[in-house]
C-alpha cells in the first residue's frame, strides 16, 4: 500500500510539474508576443521612414530590452540599450559588456533616458542611420539600400553597435522564431535584387536605338546579357556580401 501510494504521489508531481513547465513557456511566448504587437505599428513607420529593416529593429528592442521588461526600459523608456543621455536626462544602470578577448565584464554606464517609447525607436533609428560623429558610415549595412536581406543587416551590427560578438546571429535566431521579417514588405524595404530587376525590365522595354549608318532597327541575337551591381559597401560594413547581384538575361531575337 505504501509503495503504491508513493507511485501515485511521484506521478502527481510530475504532473503538476509539467503543468508549470508548460505555463510558464506558454506565458513567455505570451509576453514576447504581446511586445511585438505593441511595437509593431511604430517600428514598422520608423523603420520605413528611414529605410531600414523593422525587423532588425524589432529583434533588437527585443534582445535589449528583455522584451520591454528590463530596467532600462521601464525606467528610461530606451529599448536599444543607447548609452549617453537625451535632452539632459539620463540613468545610470549596471550592464555587461564583452571585451575584445571574448571575456564578459559586469561594469555601469549611463545611458538614455526618453520621454517616450516612439522617441527611443525615432533615436535608435538616427544613430542606425548617421553612425557616430567619427564614422558616420558605421552602420551603413544596415540599411535596405546596401544589404541584401535583414540576416546581413543584422549581422552588419556584430562588434559595432554592441560589444558582443554574437549580436547579430541573437538578432537572426530572433527573427527567425517570431517570423519578424513579414514586418519588411513594404515599398521602402525592397531589395537591391528587386531594385536591380526592375531596372534591368525598364531598360530591356525602352524603345530599342536605331543604327546610325543605315537607320535599321539594331538587332539583339540571342545574347546573353549579364548587369552586374557596381554598389559600393562601406569599409566598416563587418559582414561578408557574396557576389549575389549578378542577373543573367537571355534577350529576344529581333529583327
Amino acid at each position: 500500500m505504501y509503495h503504491k501510494f508513493k507511485g501515485q504521489l511521484l506521478m502527481l508531481c510530475f504532473a503538476l510539474f509539467g503543468c508549470f513547465l508548460f505555463t510558464n513557456d506558454d506565458a513567455q511566448a505570451s509576453v514576447q508576443t504581446d511586445f511585438i504587437e505593441q511595437m509593431k505599428a511604430p517600428i514598422v513607420k520608423v523603420s520605413r521612414e528611414n529605410h531600414l529593416y523593422a525587423s532588425v529593429m524589432m529583434a533588437q528592442a527585443m534582445l535589449e530590452s528583455d522584451n520591454g521588461q528590463s530596467s532600462l526600459a521601464v525606467e528610461g523608456n530606451n529599448y536599444f540599450g543607447v548609452k549617453g543621455s537625451y535632452d539632459g536626462q539620463s540613468v545610470t544602470m549596471g550592464t555587461q559588456e564583452m571585451t575584445s578577448n571574448g571575456k564578459t565584464i559586469s561594469t555601469s554606464a549611463t545611458f538614455k533616458k526618453y520621454p517616450t517609447i516612439l522617441a527611443s525607436i525615432e533615436d535608435n533609428a538616427k544613430i542606425l542611420r548617421n553612425g557616430t560623429t567619427d564614422d558616420p558610415d558605421l552602420y551603413s549595412g544596415t540599411w535596405t539600400t546596401n544589404s541584401l536581406s535583414a540576416s546581413d543587416a543584422a549581422m552588419a551590427l556584430s562588434s559595432t553597435y554592441a560589444t558582443d560578438m554574437e549580436y547579430g546571429n541573437k538578432l537572426n535566431h530572433l527573427i527567425s522564431a517570431y517570423n519578424l521579417d513579414k514586418l519588411d514588405t513594404s515599398p521602402s524595404s525592397t531589395s537591391i535584387n528587386d531594385k536591380l530587376t526592375a531596372e534591368v525590365t525598364r531598360q530591356l522595354s525602352a524603345p530599342k536605338q536605331t543604327n546610325d549608318d543605315n537607320n535599321e532597327p539594331s538587332k539583339i541575337t540571342n545574347k546573353k546579357i549579364v548587369i552586374a551591381s557596381q554598389h559600393v559597401f562601406p569599409k566598416k560594413t563587418t559582414h561578408n556580401i557574396a557576389p549575389k547581384l549578378m542577373f543573367t538575361l537571355q534577350a529576344a531575337t529581333t529583327k
